[in-house]
């Protein structure tokens, strides 16, 4: 790792309405990280044409305010990103080894349940095709404390004040 690397927060957790246990057994199994409306439908779409979805709002009515621009033009290979999940208090800690794939081939499949959105090995549902990046997982379960300090964003950068909060006070 360098000083060029950043560190990111990213939760894997579509507006809210994505099944957190799935998303984690996606990420530990495809050792991929998803990219915020890079899932599926016309949210993807934006993504793979670089239109991005700034403006566009999704089912879950929210914009991505910059955050899928920012995972396919910002995030690098080398960074490290912390991914927390709403059911656990341990996050998987991970470095990315790939530049983006605009149609991860999961082995898995999506469909909307009761609201949410649920991903496993299922036949009865769409390919989940994510844009993603492919990572190394270094811990599956890194307690940072309390996550609040993490910010409220599906993705955003940690300051040095916060990486250094995180991880030297273990």
């Amino acid at each position: 790792m360098s000083l060029q690397n950043k560190f990111w927060v990213l939760r894997q957790n579509y507006g809210e309405i994505t099944d957190q246990r799935d998303m984690e057994t996606v990420i530990n199994k495809c050792n991929i990280i998803t990219c915020p409306w890079g899932g599926w439908g016309l949210p993807r779409q934006n993504v793979i044409d670089g239109i991005y979805n700034a403006s566009v709002s999704d089912e879950s009515r929210r914009s991505s305010k910059g955050q899928d621009r920012r995972f396919v033009e910002e995030m690098q290979i080398g960074d490290i990103v912390l991914i927390p999940f709403t059911h656990k208090r341990g996050c998987i800690i991970a470095r990315i080894i790939s530049d983006v794939d605009f149609a991860t081939e999961s082995g898995f499949h999506w469909k909307q349940d009761d609201g949410k959105i649920r991903i496993g090995e299922f036949t009865d549902g769409l390919p989940f095709r994510p844009v993603a990046r492919h990572i190394q997982i270094i811990s599956d379960n890194f307690d940072v404390g309390d996550k609040r300090k993490l910010g409220m964003h599906t993705l955003c950068s940690l300051t040095q004040h916060i990486v250094y909060s995180i991880f030297c006070n273990h």
